[in-house]
């Protein structure tokens, strides 16, 4: 154990400063693998993507082989199905031949004709069951190819492309169908009618692309629509207020810009202030919803609607309580 260091003075702290100063240790350093150069071993890196190279062509050689024999197959199996609709045809109008030699055996005036009918009925059945044993058989021929892995694969894959072609007609005649709807001014619909096509087909772009050119074409006829209405209120508004304040109740602000939002808003409470509605109450949900309601002569804790905006289900004379319509203020003259 080291003896206490009394220092005196600054002399004596120079001459005992190793007392106190320690030297930094040396950081320690960990040595990290060197990666080996790329180029330590050009041929065996060559010979390796020549290996792969190989490898790839067996396998396309391979897959296309395991194609080859699945499609040899299913063109077997094609040939098959056409045997059986044949066999079935067969044995439909064969049995409707025995059903008409039964019914003119039973009806047939002569006796040769009845025996020769009944001849005729027994044929045909005949006909008809060999027709039926047929089918089981190749019925049960195409069970066995279809249970093969290369042509259940092969199938899936044609029923995959069956079923995308005819997606895609679905959408070509949807696309047709709102176009048309959409030169009617039938916009909403013609939307609903893409809106269903998109969702069976999300990744096609021409649903796409036909839904936003609709959209755009609809919006700018509601927006020409609501600026109309608007102009025709303002110069009715002095006059007639409440038929300015009807035409701008009836009108959809959805989607419509939010300066024109504010001027039909303003425009429709100057009207409803031009009414000269004694005790009038001034309620607003929301932007660009409004209603002007007057207290219900039958009843006191009631207001009656006398106009609305942007509440379709707000029509005059319809009631609610006073207590319901928090945030509602007297009309500000």
């Amino acid at each position: 154990m080291k003896q206490p260091v009394v220092l005196r003075d600054l002399t004596e702290l120079a001459r005992d400063k190793g007392e106190f100063v320690q030297e930094p240790e040396p950081p320690t350093i960990v040595a990290t693998p060197t990666p080996p150069a790329l180029d330590a071993h050009p041929d065996l890196l060559i010979q390796a993507v020549l290996r792969s190279e190989r490898e790839l062509e067996h396998l396309t050689e391979r897959d296309a082989a395991a194609r080859r024999e699945a499609e040899t197959v299913l063109s077997h199996y094609r040939r098959l199905e056409a045997d059986v609709e044949r066999l079935r045809k067969l044995e439909r109008e064969a049995r409707e031949a025995e059903s008409n030699a039964n019914a003119m055996a039973e009806s047939a005036f002569l006796p040769e004709s009845r025996a020769q009918a009944e001849k005729v009925a027994l044929g045909v059945a005949a006909i008809a069951a060999v027709a039926a044993n047929r089918i089981r058989a190749v019925e049960a021929q195409m069970a066995e190819l279809e249970a093969g892995e290369h042509l259940s694969r092969l199938l899936a894959v044609e029923r995959a492309e069956k079923e995308a072609r005819q997606r895609e007609e679905r959408a070509l005649t949807a696309i047709e169908r709102a176009e048309a709807l959409a030169s009617e001014h039938k916009y909403n619909e013609a939307l609903r009618l893409l809106g269903s096509a998109v969702k069976l087909n999300p990744n096609m772009p021409g649903l796409a692309s036909c839904d936003d050119t609709i959209r755009r074409q609809a919006h700018a006829v509601k927006t020409l629509e609501v600026e109309r209405a608007l102009a025709e209120a303002r110069r009715r508004h002095r006059r007639e207020p409440g038929q300015a304040a009807e035409i701008l109740g009836a009108l959809d602000l959805s989607g419509m810009p939010s300066v024109l939002v504010r001027d039909v808003y303003g425009c429709w409470l100057q009207s409803c202030r031009r009414l000269g509605l004694m005790e009038a109450v001034h309620y607003s949900p929301g932007t660009g919803k409004g209603a002007m309601l007057v207290p219900d002569s039958g009843c006191d804790t009631r207001l009656k609607v006398v106009s609305a905006i942007g509440l379709p289900n707000w029509t005059p004379g319809r009631t609610f309580a006073v207590r319901a319509l928090k945030g509602a203020r007297p009309l500000a003259a």
